[in-house]
């Protein structure tokens, strides 16, 4: 029988840090000589079809990081390690990494649950008091990336990879000691799965889909 288990589940962009982090990302690559700079223009083209076609998000994310193929798993991590270090680390909210060191320390199991890609994700928790990162999948083979990019982490596949993610644990969620954080309206099915949905910074929709959330403004 699984294990009844208090989570706090976050989101990480404009959740956790100012902004989207791809763009940031791309941009330390380029200029760090991993990325050619016509990426951000193929970069773009691929985001402008994702506004007109929702659909076409994991499309979009693997033409913008397509650079990343036949480079290693530990080349990127290290990557990652300086994005983060230089850059990224940053942009954090103050008040987020804050939250984060609480909920440890009252027993709460941390997770981020992003749509950002796990290329850089990866090693968020050597800069967050963070327990487990869940986040779209670049697929490696033979310690190399393929380039290739899995279903975009977002709206109801952060429930379905939390729900894999547990079994694997053999955990379930103890609903009522746990919390989720997330901006956007795409993040309500997963703040839904636990008793305490606070909303940072909130867009409108998300208030207006869970007006019984807690709202927080982080800076």
């Amino acid at each position: 029988m699984s294990t009844p288990t208090a989570y706090a589940f976050f989101d990480f962009d404009d959740t956790l840090a100012k902004g989207d982090s791809i763009l940031p990302y791309l941009l330390f690559c380029i200029r760090r000589g991993l990325a050619p700079r016509f990426q951000l223009l193929k970069a773009a083209a691929a985001f402008i079809r994702w506004k007109l076609q929702p659909s076409a998000g994991r499309a979009a994310k693997e033409t913008t990081l397509s650079y990343i193929r036949d480079h290693s798993v530990e080349e990127m991590d290290e990557i990652a390690r300086c994005f983060f270090r230089d850059v990224q680390q940053k942009r954090f909210f103050r008040e987020g990494a804050a939250r984060l060191e609480k909920l440890r320390a009252q027993g709460v199991t941390t997770v981020i649950v992003s749509a950002s890609s796990d290329v850089y994700m990866r090693v968020l928790p050597e800069f967050l008091p963070v327990d487990a990162v869940i986040s779209t999948v670049c697929e490696v083979n033979d310690g190399r990336y393929t380039g290739r990019i899995g279903k975009n982490c977002k709206g109801d596949e952060k429930v379905n990879r939390i729900h894999a993610w547990l079994k694997e644990q053999d955990r379930s969620i103890d609903k009522e000691r746990s919390s989720g954080y997330g901006d956007s309206p795409s993040d309500a099915p997963m703040l839904l799965l636990t008793a305490q949905p606070v909303l940072v910074n909130p867009k409108c929709k998300l208030r207006s889909r869970i007006p019984q959330g807690q709202i927080v403004r982080w800076s």
